[in-house]
């Protein structure tokens, strides 16, 4: 069985997150005083990836000279308005004929291994990881015109969206025209309409950093005790 690799797609501006990334790059805004992507590489170390290539783009050298001192850890420049699947293309010769792919900017207690395992045994050209989202808002309880209960946040239980923390196989290279092909937008509803896309569904915590709110409460969560720590 080959060893396991990581691809983290972490090119984006990360505009969301607005003064923010002023002066750096999304991957590197810090939870508990750590870059958010050093998070998500601990978890997939634990889970037995032995080498990463980050694609950045945005503050590419920032990115490059945070994890210059990893020597499993390679970070390529993918541009800055590449797509999603045009930087898996740009690595082409870098990937193995499968291999592990999330984002730089999503932390779950997902158990990795798991999500490969379903991958190896099911044999999809791709897998992800299907999540409940945090609603933005705060869920009410109502008996009549009485607030029986108020919960502040909450997840969609009804609802699964990608939360990343992907297995591809390198064979989905043949579904990206070019630079700007959308892995969401255009690859996986392909992979799907073709029967190729599995779903790893996890139940437990998953939370993005798209917004400052987002990283206030993650900051938080790690004073907390971390969630996310599957390490």
């Amino acid at each position: 069985m080959e060893p396991l690799s990581l691809v983290v797609l972490a090119g984006g501006r990360g505009s969301r997150l607005g003064r923010i990334t002023d002066s750096r790059p999304k991957p590197l805004v810090p939870i508990g005083g750590r870059p958010v992507l050093w998070h998500i590489l601990r978890a997939y170390e634990a889970a037995g990836v032995s080498r990463t290539v980050i694609a950045g783009g945005y503050r590419v050298e920032q990115v490059r000279q945070a994890f210059s001192g990893d020597g499993t850890v390679e970070v390529v420049d993918t541009g800055q308005h590449t797509g999603t699947a045009g930087r898996l293309l740009r690595l082409a010769d870098r990937l193995p004929d499968t291999f592990c792919l999330t984002y730089a900017d999503g932390l779950s207690d997902v158990p990795l291994s798991d999500v490969i395992a379903l991958h190896r045994s099911r044999r999809p050209q791709a897998t992800i990881t299907a999540v409940h989202p945090p609603s933005r808002f705060g869920a009410l309880a109502l008996s009549g015109s009485a607030v029986t209960s108020f919960e502040e946040k909450t997840t969609l239980q009804s609802v699964w969206v990608n939360g990343g923390f992907m297995v591809l196989d390198k064979s989905v290279l043949g579904l990206v025209a070019g630079d700007a092909t959308s892995l969401e937008q255009e690859v996986l509803p392909k992979l799907a309409a073709g029967g190729q896309l599995a779903a790893y569904r996890h139940e437990g915590f998953w939370h993005p950093m798209d917004t400052t709110t987002d990283v206030e409460r993650l900051n938080r969560l790690w004073h907390g005790g971390a969630p996310w720590r599957t390490w």
